[in-house]
Formats: C-alpha cells, sequence, structure tokens
C-alpha cells in the first residue's frame, strides 16, 4: 500500500493528461447535443456527447484499476472515496444553496450523505465497490494465466452485452457493480506485455468501433423511429443506441484503444493523484450541476462562459483534493474512521466490528433514539387526524390513500413537524426537568391539536388560524359547538394521560441527562426555532427556502387540503406574519378619511346623473369556470366546418357590454377572481402570491363586498362549497344563504353531461333562476359553475370537435383531445347561458348579470405565458341588462375602456351601465376604472402589477400622467387598509356603504 500512496512528482505530460481527461469529464456538466446538432454532419454529431459520457464511464474504471493494480487495497481506500465525495457534495450544495437557494430541497440533501444509497453518481458507486473487491481481483488474476485473464475477462464482456441487449441504463448505484469488469480490464492490462502485433490490432479495432458508432448510431435511430412513427414497433421492443451502451463491446474497443495509447502514463499516476478525480466525478454528476453551472454569467457568449465555468471547476477540483489529502484525513472523526478500518484485514471483518459498534451506540442512545422515534410517530399521527377517514382529496376529483400519500410524497415535512416537536419538549425538559412530563405534554398538546383543527374543519371547513387564538376567552360558547360527548371524551381521555404519565415516572424512571448549561442551550435554541415562523412568507429569504426544501409548500387555496398535506403544526405556523402588501407612504387613519372625504365629493357629482339605486335592482355576478372563447386560445386552428361552440356569448358584442377579462390566474385561482369581483379590489397590488378568501378576510369579522349594498345576497354553486373557506367567508361577507352540495339547501335539477362528475352549467342555471325567482325585491347573487374544471378527459360522447383542433401548440394528441373535450363544454355553457339570458329577458324585473370566465383552462403548458402574456391570462366577459332593466335607466352598453378590463373593474362598470349611485369607495373604484389602463398581476411572474391598455399591450407605470398616478396611490392605500391594515375604512362613515 505505501507503494501505491507514495508521493510522485507530476511530469508535464502527466499534468496535460490529468487536465484533458478532467476538462473532458467536465464538459459533460453541460448538455450539448443541441449544438453538435447545429454543426456539419448533424444527423451524426448530435450523438457525440452521449458516446463521450459512456466512455467515460468505461475509461474511469480502467484508469482506475491500472493504477491500484499493483498490490492489495486496503478497503480504507473505498471509504476515502466516500468521505471526499460527501464533503465535496456538500460544499458544492453549500455554494448552490447560496447561489440558488430556491432549489434547496431536502430530498437532494439526503443523497449528499448518502450518495452511493441515491445514485448521486453511477461512477463513483462503481469506484467504491471496486475499491471494495479489488483485493479478491488482484488475487484471481495473480493465479490464473494471462491467457486465462484474457479469456475470462472477454467472455464477461461479452455476456453482458448479450444478456441485456445493451439496454442498461446505468442511471442507479447498483449499475456500479457492472463498472468492476472494466476495473478489473484496468487491473489486468496495467501489468501485462503487450506484443506490438496486438497493439496494433488493438488500435485499428477501436478506430473502426469508433466509425461503427459514429454512423451506426443515428442510422439505427432512425429506423428505430421510423418503426415507432409507423406502428410497427413498440417503446420497450429493442435500444437503439445498443452500440454506445456501455457494456457494448464497439464502446469497450473504442475505449481499449485510447487506455493502451496511454497505459504508459497511466500506470505511472499514483493512488493519492488519483484522489484528485472524485471531485471531478461529483461535479460532472452531481443532480443540481446543470442548473448550478448555467447559473453563473461571467460574459455575453455562452460558448465561452461554460469555458470559463469548467475550467474554474477543474481549478476547484484540484483545490479541493489538496485541501483534502493536507486536512480532511486528520479530522478527528474522520482519523478515527481511518484507524477503525486499518484495524482489519478485510472486508467481512470491518462489517461485523461496525455492527457490534453500531447496535452498542443503539443500546446507549437508545432513549434519545426512541424519543425522536416517537416524535415521528407523533407527527405522522397529526397529519393522519387531518384526513377524511385516512383519505386525502389530492384534486378536486381524485382522493388517495393517506398513509401512502403522507409517507411518499410528505416524509420531510412530517419530519420538519417532528423537529418543532423536539424543540418544544427541549423547553419543557429545561422548565420541568422530568422526561415522562415533557414527553407526555408535548403528545397531548400534538394531538390535542391536531383534534381541535379536526373538530373546526367539520364545523366550519377550515382550520385554526393564528388570529383566532384570542376567541379561547369565549371557551363557554365554543364547548356546545364542539360538542358534550366530545368533552366528555376528552376529560377521561386527559385523566388517563395523566395517570400513565405517573405511572411511568414511577416504574420506568429515566434521568436527565446533561448539565443544566447544556439543557438550557437546547432549549434557547429551540425557542429560536420557533421564531423561523415569522419568515416562512418572506419570499427570497434562507429560511424561506429551507422550509419550501422541507416541503412545506403553503397554497393557501384550500384550507382543508393545506392541513391536510402540511399537517396541523407546520398549517398554523405557516399564517404567521404573511407578506401582504408594503405599507404605503403615511397611511393612518386620518389618511383613510381625508380619502373619504375626498370621494365623497366625486360620488356626489357622479351621483347627480345617476338615477336608480342598487339594492332595488337583481344583480348576478356569474363566475363561469374556465370559461374562455377557444377562437382566442394562440395559435389555435378550428376546422372551419365544426359549429361555433361560443357562437351565442360571441353574439353579446353587439347587445352587451363586452371584452377581455385580465385573470389573476392560470389554469386556477378561481376564488381570487371572486375576490376580486366581489370586493373591486385587485390581486396585481399583493406583495406575494396569496389567497385572499384564506389569508385576510379571515382576519375580520365583517368584510365589505358589492353586496353589502343589497338587503339580500347570495351565493350559488354546485359544488363542494367548503373550498377556500368560502362557508366562513360568505357569512362575513354578511350574505343571507349559501346554496351548495351538502348544505341545508337543496341543488336542484342536478344535471351531469356525457362522462363528467361535474354538475352542468344548466344545473347551475336553473337554481341561479330559482334564487332570482325566490325574491321580490332587489338582491344581489354570486352564481358559481363548475361544469369546465379540468380535467377535460374526453367526457362527452358524440364530440363533433374531435380531430378538428390544431396549431403550433396544440402539438400532441393528448392536447388536441382536452382542447375538444373544453370545446364540446364551452358549446354547452353556450346553449346554458342562451336559455339563461332568454329567461330572465322575461322576468319583469332589472336583472343585471355580469358573465366573466375566471381564468384559462390548464390545457397548454403554463411556459408558453411568457410567449403569450396577456393573450394567456385573458378570458371572455360580458355586463347584460335585460330589457326590463334598460326600460328603467340601464344602458344596453359601455364603450369606453371596455376591451380590457380587470375583474375588479366590473362593480364600477356595473353600476355605470344599471344607472345606480355610488359610495366614496365606489367612487375611487370608477375613477380607477375610466382613468388608468387596467391594472393586473406581474404576468413574468415578479412582484408589483402591470398595466395592460385598450389594445393589450404593458403600459409603464412611469408614463402615468401625475393625476393617474394619484387615482393609483389612493387605491393602493385603501386596499392596504383592508388587507394589511387597519381597516379604518370601516369606521368611515359611508365609505363602502350608503347610509352608513
Amino acid at each position: 500500500m505505501s507503494e501505491i500512496n507514495k508521493k510522485k512528482s507530476l511530469n508535464a505530460l502527466q499534468i496535460i493528461c490529468l487536465i484533458v481527461v478532467a476538462f473532458f469529464m467536465l464538459v459533460q456538466m453541460y448538455s450539448w447535443g443541441s449544438t453538435f446538432g447545429r454543426l456539419p454532419l448533424s444527423t451524426l454529431m448530435r450523438f457525440i456527447p452521449g458516446l463521450l459520457g459512456h466512455s467515460t464511464m468505461v475509461l474511469v474504471p480502467m484508469v482506475f484499476g491500472a493504477v491500484y493494480s499493483k498490490r492489495k487495497v486496503h478497503p480504507t481506500e473505498a471509504f476515502k472515496f466516500w468521505i471526499i465525495a460527501v464533503v465535496t457534495l456538500v460544499l458544492l450544495y453549500l455554494v448552490n444553496f447560496f447561489k440558488r437557494p430556491g432549489t434547496f430541497n431536502m430530498w437532494k440533501l439526503w443523497g449528499v450523505f448518502f450518495p452511493v444509497l441515491t445514485s448521486t453518481s453511477v461512477l463513483l458507486a462503481g469506484l467504491i465497490f471496486s475499491m471494495l473487491v479489488q483485493p479478491y481481483l488482484y488475487e484471481l488474476q495473480h493465479r490464473i494465466t494471462t491467457k486465462q485473464n484474457v479469456l475470462l475477462l472477454s467472455a464477461l464482456t461479452l455476456t453482458g452485452f448479450a444478456t441485456s441487449a445493451g439496454t442498461m441504463i446505468f442511471n442507479k448505484s447498483i449499475y456500479g457493480i457492472y463498472l468492476i469488469l472494466y476495473f478489473a480490464w484496468g487491473m489486468f492490462l496495467a501489468n501485462v506485455k503487450i506484443p506490438k502485433k496486438v497493439f496494433g490490432w488493438s488500435i485499428a479495432a477501436g478506430v473502426m468501433s469508433f466509425f461503427v458508432m459514429f454512423i451506426g448510431i443515428p442510422g439505427f435511430n432512425g429506423v428505430y423511429w421510423y418503426q415507432r412513427l409507423s406502428g410497427r414497433s413498440g417503446v420497450y421492443s429493442w435500444n437503439p443506441k445498443f452500440l454506445s451502451n456501455i457494456a457494448s463491446p464497439f464502446l469497450f474497443l473504442m475505449v481499449l484503444a485510447a487506455f493502451l495509447i496511454f497505459r504508459k502514463v497511466i500506470v505511472s499516476y499514483s493512488a493519492k493523484q488519483m484522489h484528485f478525480f472524485i471531485p471531478v466525478i461529483i461535479f460532472m454528476d452531481a443532480p443540481i450541476i446543470g442548473g448550478f453551472v448555467k447559473s453563473f454569467r461571467f460574459t455575453n457568449s455562452a460558448g465561452f462562459n461554460k469555458f470559463l465555468m469548467i475550467v474554474i471547476m477543474m481549478l476547484a477540483a484540484w483545490g479541493l483534493s489538496w485541501l483534502y489529502e493536507r486536512y480532511l484525513f486528520k479530522v478527528k472523526p474522520v482519523k478515527r474512521t481511518v484507524a477503525f478500518f486499518k484495524q482489519h484485514n478485510n472486508l467481512a471483518e470491518i462489517v461485523e466490528d461496525a455492527w457490534t459498534n453500531f447496535t452498542a451506540w443503539i443500546v446507549e442512545n437508545r432513549v434519545r433514539l426512541l424519543t425522536w422515534g416517537w416524535f415521528y410517530v407523533l407527527s405522522f399521527a397529526s397529519f393522519l387526524i387531518e384526513s377524511d377517514n385516512l383519505r386525502i382529496q389530492i384534486t378536486t376529483a381524485t382522493d388517495i390513500n393517506a398513509v401512502i400519500f403522507l409517507l411518499g410524497t410528505r416524509f420531510f415535512a412530517i419530519i420538519l413537524t417532528a423537529i418543532f416537536l423536539d424543540a418544544m419538549f427541549a423547553i419543557f425538559y429545561f422548565i420541568t426537568t422530568r422526561y415522562w412530563t415533557s414527553t407526555v405534554l408535548v403528545t397531548v398538546i400534538t394531538i390535542g391539536w391536531a383534534i381541535a383543527n379536526k373538530i373546526k374543519l367539520d364545523l366550519r371547513g377550515e382550520p385554526i388560524y393564528p388570529t383566532e387564538l384570542d376567541e379561547i376567552v369565549n371557551w363557554k360558547t365554543l364547548m356546545p359547538m364542539v360538542g358534550q360527548q366530545k368533552i366528555i371524551m376528552i376529560a377521561i381521555a386527559l385523566v388517563i394521560i395523566i395517570a400513565l404519565t405517573v405511572f411511568l415516572a414511577i416504574k420506568f424512571p429515566i434521568k436527565k441527562k446533561g448539565s443544566w448549561k447544556r439543557r438550557g442551550i437546547w432549549a434557547l435554541l429551540s425557542l429560536l426555532l420557533f421564531m423561523t415562523p415569522v419568515r416562512f412568507n418572506h419570499d427570497g429569504g434562507i429560511i424561506y427556502h429551507i422550509n419550501r426544501g422541507f416541503d412545506n409548500k403553503q397554497s393557501f387555496r384550500n384550507p382543508e387540503r393545506d392541513i391536510q398535506i402540511n399537517g396541523p403544526l407546520l398549517n398554523f405556523l405557516n399564517y404567521f406574519d404573511l407578506q401582504i402588501m408594503n405599507k404605503p407612504t403615511n397611511y393612518s387613519k386620518s389618511t383613510i378619511q381625508h380619502l373619504n372625504e375626498k370621494y365623497s365629493k366625486i360620488a356626489n357629482e357622479i351621483n347627480k346623473t345617476r338615477k336608480n339605486t342598487l339594492k332595488n335592482q337583481t344583480i348576478v355576478y356569474n363566475l363561469s369556470e374556465s370559461f374562455v372563447d377557444p377562437y382566442t386560445f394562440p395559435t389555435v386552428k378550428i376546422d372551419p366546418k365544426v359549429p361555433n361552440p361560443v357562437k351565442f356569448i360571441q353574439s353579446m358584442a353587439k347587445r352587451s357590454t363586452y371584452g377581455s377579462m385580465l385573470s389573476a390566474g392560470y389554469g386556477g385561482g378561481t376564488a381570487n377572481m371572486e375576490w376580486e369581483t366581489l370586493t373591486g379590489f385587485n390581486m396585481g397590488m399583493f406583495k406575494s402570491t396569496l389567497t385572499p378568501y384564506v389569508q385576510i378576510v379571515p382576519n375580520h369579522d365583517f368584510y365589505p363586498t358589492v353586496g353589502m349594498d343589497f338587503n339580500y345576497k347570495s351565493a350559488v354553486h354546485p359544488f363542494i362549497g367548503t373550498y377556500y373557506s368560502r362557508v366562513e367567508d360568505y357569512k362575513r361577507f354578511k350574505f343571507n344563504k349559501f346554496v351548495y352540495l351538502g348544505s341545508k339547501y337543496k341543488i336542484i335539477d342536478q344535471k351531469k353531461l356525457g362522462k363528467s362528475t361535474y354538475n352542468s352549467d344548466y344545473t347551475t342555471y336553473a337554481n341561479g333562476l330559482k334564487q332570482i325567482n325566490s325574491m321580490k325585491g332587489g338582491q344581489f347573487i354570486n352564481l358559481i359553475s363548475i361544469q369546465n374544471h379540468m380535467p377535460y378527459n374526453n367526457w362527452y360522447p358524440n364530440n363533433e370537435y374531435m380531430g378538428k383542433v390544431s396549431g403550433e401548440l396544440f402539438n400532441t394528441a393528448a392536447i388536441r383531445e382536452q382542447m375538444a373535450t373544453y370545446m364540446k363544454g364551452v358549446q354547452y355553457t353556450d346553449k346554458a347561458v342562451k336559455q339563461f339570458i332568454g329567461k330572465i329577458d322575461k322576468i319583469k324585473k332589472p336583472i343585471t348579470v355580469v358573465f366573466y370566465g375566471d381564468h384559462y383552462p390548464s390545457i397548454l403548458s403554463q411556459n408558453y405565458a411568457s410567449r403569450y402574456p396577456v393573450q394567456m391570462h385573458s378570458t371572455r366577459y360580458f355586463i347584460y341588462s335585460n330589457k326590463y332593466a334598460r326600460e328603467h335607466g340601464a344602458k344596453s352598453k359601455l364603450t369606453h375602456n371596455s376591451n380590457y378590463v380587470n375583474t375588479s373593474d366590473f362593480t364600477a362598470m356595473m353600476l355605470e351601465q344599471t344607472n345606480s349611485k355610488v359610495t366614496p369607495y365606489q367612487a375611487l373604484l370608477t375613477e380607477v376604472h375610466k382613468k388608468l389602463p387596467a391594472i393586473t398581476i406581474n404576468f413574468n411572474g415578479d412582484q408589483g402589477f402591470q398595466l395592460v391598455d385598450q389594445k393589450g399591450h404593458f403600459v409603464d407605470p412611469k408614463k402615468l400622467t401625475s393625476e393617474q398616478q394619484a387615482i393609483l396611490k389612493d387605491y393602493e392605500m385603501v386596499q392596504y387598509d383592508m388587507t394589511a391594515g387597519q381597516a379604518y375604512g370601516l369606521k368611515a362613515k359611508g365609505f363602502y356603504k350608503i347610509g352608513d
């Protein structure tokens, strides 16, 4: 071993070879397929990067085999490879975290410390496996003759290819075992004399093999795809790249030729010099490396940037290998481990002794390990308590077994909860100095909190929010809601738990370990951990990214699903310190009062020409789920022979206010559009992505909406009503009724179309008409449909749109099928709307319908939204006043600022069309609509809003006039007041409602 590790000075040729090999290995950090595809002979050249990668997988084990062929290698060398790889991965991931914190993920971090178990690098795994079996290979190769070695290795090489037909995909560590074969080739070839004739034939065979692969790989690939597209071959029928597979004899012959040419240089290296290649391999194979190297921009030249990055990573590998040899193996834990390995002669002894030490460590630390295990079980149980009979709804139409889902996809969210439970234990343990008391306290609090959240979910469809903690003072009124039976069961459980605690403390006493100072430090650190949630929602912060790396990703859209997948503890912590809006300059109660006075004057001017009162009319806000005019999809081509699916709604352009509505969502965000419509506020004003129904409205006992101008207001939704906390939020809106599936009000005329599981729009409008006809006077109705909700799985029989849709973005059969299904759905919507409009025209009372699609259906990839930002966020809307309303002062249509509007503009537009008087707040909304471009979210995904003019073009906010800037600031001030501020506007007389 001393000869192997003997330090040698590198000569010029050795240095050049190291640099060249490292360079070509690090080139593989980048994807070069498209680059080579632009070169001459592109059909052939685009396979070169793959060929290079596979060659590396063969050559590197051969080189290591040659260098480590001089004598038996102790298993310590395998450990050295592993520890060098782990430290390199740790450093790489730390740099990546500070460079790209948003990529942090605990699953990736798991791979840092267990690179072999998690298949971080097959090549690294192969080298470690080879080091472990090297002594046995050494003995075997020296026991048999040269001819027997050649025959055995050749037979294994051909057998490996023949038995796999070149289909082995080397993407898992287990395939590293195969690389032992090439390691053995390197060991053998390093010590055998090769005649000149054999050398020449080997070089010729290698060159010929290269050309066979260079021409054959693209040729076989072409044949394969021809057969696939013509239906003559299945997906897994054969491998078109079997010539270049790592098991391919042709690839081996080519690599063998290169190895033989440089054999003298290769065998001249020492083992320590080979350590340089471990960081290189990690840089080449690390799962994050592609995004990491691309994140650096040094010049405007992409090619030169790549070259510089390769050089930097090469220097980093060299520097790290020097540091490792100088310092790493002097670190006490590493030094002790190396010494432990060296105490044993073979791998079997090491495994046996390691197992003995490991079991002894488990026995010594059994209390702590069992405590951690209990907290994980406790954490998992708290998740399960929130499920619905051990089912979790993962989409609106699909649920899944909770145990499988949580263990399979929420492992680290459960771990994070367990970490918080352990921190709670540390605090209690420091205070009580009693192990069982502290453990039971954590258990009772965790299970009790989970049950309390489940009770509230069952009662109100939402979890407990931080803002509701002060409700504990109302325990007398809460107790009847919980129920006498549950209270008795809880009391009995508490008595049992107390008795159990006393029993455990007496029967199995556990003495505290460590000094009070040590326990105090842990308690202090635990308190600091409980302070981190105040940064959970601060986008861009370190705590934000670490939290999300644990899979704690709150959507704030469906409270019930959020608590089921994040657990009751994390769900609660996620609601601390929400980042809603930046506080405007000069925000105060007096500022809001000043705005009340300012817009009261404007309201008086507007009301001089308005003769109607809103509360005497029937206003229907009709959110049509995912409704978009199919002809407005980017690049869409619809066969002109098929019926126009939205003929009636398009005809509304002539007899109603009609245009495009800018949606703040794509494929989702229904509740946000609904919130904008009802309140007049705008999602673009928020600092971060959130769902006001879940994060803002619950902070208030009363929240102002357009419905407050009516004596009677209701909502109708022929679907599950608990989404987005609607049940409770509508109460905060002071709605008199909410009709939904499962409510005390029956959904009539339930009709589903084809195989769809959703109630149709015919059902929606039947229930809407029922509500319209149920009241003699005016009323407000929030009417929400569900028919066109995703997915679009070929629901409808006899669909005339199948096969009639094409376009650049409709480039797969699946997308075309979904689009055809969607078109048939909106055709049904069109017919239902036509019937609905026809019926309200016959009703002898003023009715105005605000119809709008809430967002695009999730058919096209959202990646295209950057190419078509306005188009893919534009849905169709119209505002129609029935014949009776028009006869009593309502306008047929508005023509000013109606081409592109935001959902938040609807109230101002509706008031103008119905010729209704306005409040000061509605006067502000009127000014915003009339004098500003449409305000919407930043479609680039950045913070802040964007402005869109009537031609659908973006407007630079800096180009607004001083008057427009002032209106925008006033609007922002009022929205801040009702979202992140003190709600002073509710106390400003008459600001939101006439007569207040």
